[in-house]
């Protein structure tokens, strides 16, 4: 990660707290900056996702799907089926849904890359940063970036607060976004 990387996270906690929030900053300003330039290439659904740089911070990581063909893993095997392979990833996320800096509630956001050049996963990751619970795991999404590092092809980097970490090379995204069944029953 270029603007948001573990170092600048973990200096929120030291003694030069006030140092890395004006660096955070800094670097949020410079991200906006690059986004502008990378989000004219995707379509406006995925623009709209990308554009709020913090809109899955401190979410849940629930299940990642990872293959050929994970919407049709207990359809029927034929010989063409060969061909008709597709490397996609899925992501289900829960996470806050935050108006006027206030949380009023949960969202699950399921994000799909296509096209996929790369998938880098590193767990538990190069450096730890804020484990919490019980057992390994991923933690709270901390932050993510988009960049671009060739023409329409996109990169989108998550870092987790344990210090794990999700790089995905891609050409096409999409999310959706829904209430958890407890919240939509309460109206």
């Amino acid at each position: 990660m270029k603007y948001f990387t573990p170092q600048l996270w973990i200096s929120f906690q030291g003694a030069r707290r006030n140092a890395a929030l004006k660096t955070w900053g800094r670097r949020l300003e410079q991200y906006r900056k690059s986004l502008e330039k990378i989000l004219p290439g995707l379509r406006p659904g995925a623009r709209r996702f990308f554009r709020d740089a913090l809109i899955l911070h401190d979410g849940t990581l629930a299940r990642m799907e990872v293959g050929d063909r994970i919407d049709d893993i207990e359809g029927a095997a034929w010989r063409a089926i060969v061909n008709r392979r597709m490397a996609r990833v899925r992501l289900f996320v829960l996470a806050d849904v935050v108006k006027r800096r206030r949380i009023i509630g949960k969202c699950w956001y399921t994000l799909e890359y296509k096209q996929i050049q790369r998938i880098d996963l590193s767990f538990p990751g190069d450096l730890e940063l804020f484990p919490f619970g019980l057992g390994p795991n991923f933690g709270h999404w901390g932050y993510d970036e988009l960049t671009s590092p060739k023409q329409r092809l996109f990169r989108h980097e998550i870092l987790f607060s344990s210090g794990a970490s999700i790089t995905i090379d891609f050409r096409d995204f999409s999310f959706h976004r829904r209430k958890p069944a407890n919240e939509r029953r309460k109206r």
